[in-house]
This record gives C-alpha cells, sequence and structure tokens, in this order.
C-alpha cells in the first residue's frame, strides 16, 4: 500500500494530464447527447439521449475524485521515509604478553656455588605498546557549489554525477518556520520549465531527503533543484547538475 501510494504521488502530473483529458471527453460526450436529445422526436430516443448525459456526468465526477485524492495524497499525507541503521564496530583488545619461563631447578647431586658474592643484575624493563583502535566519525561530503544556503544543501547527487535509473537524495532541508520542501527537475538540453516531482513535510538534517525516480526521463542534461519553502512562502533552493544516461 505505502508503494502504490509514492507512485501515485510520483506521477501526479501525469494522472493529472489523464484525468484532464477524460473530462472532456466525457464532457463532449455529454454535450453531444444533449444535442441529439432536443433534436430527437421520439420519447425514447429523447430518454437514451438523457441517460447518455447522465452518465457522462457521473463519469466527470468520478474523474474529480481522483484528481482531489491525488492532490491530497501528494500534499497533505507524510509517507515514511527509509532509515538506515547505524553500524557498530566492535573495540579490540590487545592480547596479553606471555609471562617469562620460571628458572629450572638445580638437580640433585649438583656442586653448589662458591660463596663468594656475585653482583646482581638489573631486570630489564620491557616496553609493550598497545595499539588502540581509533574510529573515525565519518564527515558528510562537500555542498554543491550552486547551494549558497547552509540549511538547505545537497550531498547526493554530485555536481554532474551520472543518474541511471534513480538516486537517493542526501542532504539538509531546515528552514527557520518550516513548512515543507520540494524536488524539482529542468532540462539544460533545451529551454524548459522547471517540473515538480514530490513534497515532504518534515525537516531533515544531513541525512536521506528522499528518492529521485529518473527511469521515465529521457537520456540528457538536467538540473535538480531542492527547495525549503517556510509558513509565509519564502523559499531557498540548491541546484544541482547532473547527466541521465540509462
Amino acid at each position: 500500500m505505502k508503494l502504490l501510494a509514492r507512485l501515485i504521488t510520483q506521477y501526479a502530473l501525469w494522472i493529472y494530464i489523464l484525468c484532464a483529458f477524460g473530462i472532456v471527453l466525457y464532457l463532449r460526450a455529454a454535450l453531444s447527447a444533449r444535442r441529439e436529445g432536443s433534436q430527437a422526436i421520439y420519447s425514447l430516443e429523447r430518454e437514451t439521449a438523457a441517460k447518455r448525459v447522465y452518465r457522462a456526468a457521473g463519469m466527470i465526477m468520478a474523474i474529480i475524485v481522483v484528481v482531489v485524492a491525488v492532490y491530497v495524497l501528494s500534499h497533505y499525507v507524510e509517507l515514511p521515509q527509509p532509515t538506515t541503521s547505524p553500524i557498530e564496530l566492535s573495540t579490540q583488545t590487545p592480547e596479553e604478553t606471555e609471562a617469562a619461563e620460571p628458572a629450572s631447578p638445580p638437580t640433585p647431586g649438583e656442586a653448589l656455588p662458591s660463596p663468594e658474592p656475585t653482583p646482581t643484575r638489573r631486570p630489564q624493563v620491557t616496553i609493550v605498546a598497545i595499539p588502540t583502535l581509533v574510529q573515525e566519525t565519518p564527515s558528510p561530503p562537500p555542498a554543491s557549489a550552486s547551494c549558497p544556503h547552509s540549511n538547505v544543501q545537497v550531498f547526493q547527487p554530485r555536481p554532474n554525477a551520472v543518474v541511471n535509473q534513480g538516486v537517493q537524495v542526501l542532504g539538509t532541508a531546515n528552514k527557520e518556520d518550516f513548512d515543507r520542501y520540494e524536488f524539482k527537475f529542468q532540462s539544460r538540453d533545451f529551454e524548459d520549465e522547471w517540473h515538480w516531482v514530490e513534497t515532504f513535510r518534515t525537516p531533515v538534517e544531513n541525512s536521506d531527503l528522499g528518492w529521485w525516480q529518473t527511469a521515465h526521463l529521457p537520456n540528457g542534461n538536467y538540473r535538480f533543484m531542492l527547495i525549503a519553502i517556510d509558513r509565509m512562502g519564502n523559499s531557498q533552493e540548491c541546484v544541482v547538475p547532473v547527466v541521465i544516461q540509462h
């Protein structure tokens, strides 16, 4: 069910276009049936034309309900984002140094040493270096040069990265008085407008922003935009150039 909701949200624009086309077709059918009913001579023909008008009106209402449902799902329903579990590293402990072997006792019958004093040898001190395991804290990759705002950043995809079927977008979207952030894209190969992809309602700090699906886009040069919007309608953007190559 979550996968179906995500697909509807991603392809909302195409659903709107198909619904508009369907409304136009049924509207033309209703007008044609009404015109035929007004020109009909027999009552049976007028009743048939009226049924066609009612049927077309019912289909138009159903399509409008679909459009409203897709709009509500895209703008007011929050979809859960995939989470990543941290990797635990076990700390290694160095092995203990082996104890020195004790001296063997004298055998029976062996002559005792002379009572003359012998110089005492100072024991040698062995310094054992204990290795320590240092766990490095990964730092986020540098942001794109097209990201002037520190609270709206894209770490992945990197500038001019090659994208195939899609890419997991990583970064930050945490504007003051936050309302939402959105994904948009634009073609660099010809004069094109910005196309909306998806809207998110939860701010993100140096983590997973969402998935950008590009399997339906033709090969070429594109711009990817992350835009954060506050409750007053003010926005801040981060634009990253990418190359889509299937």
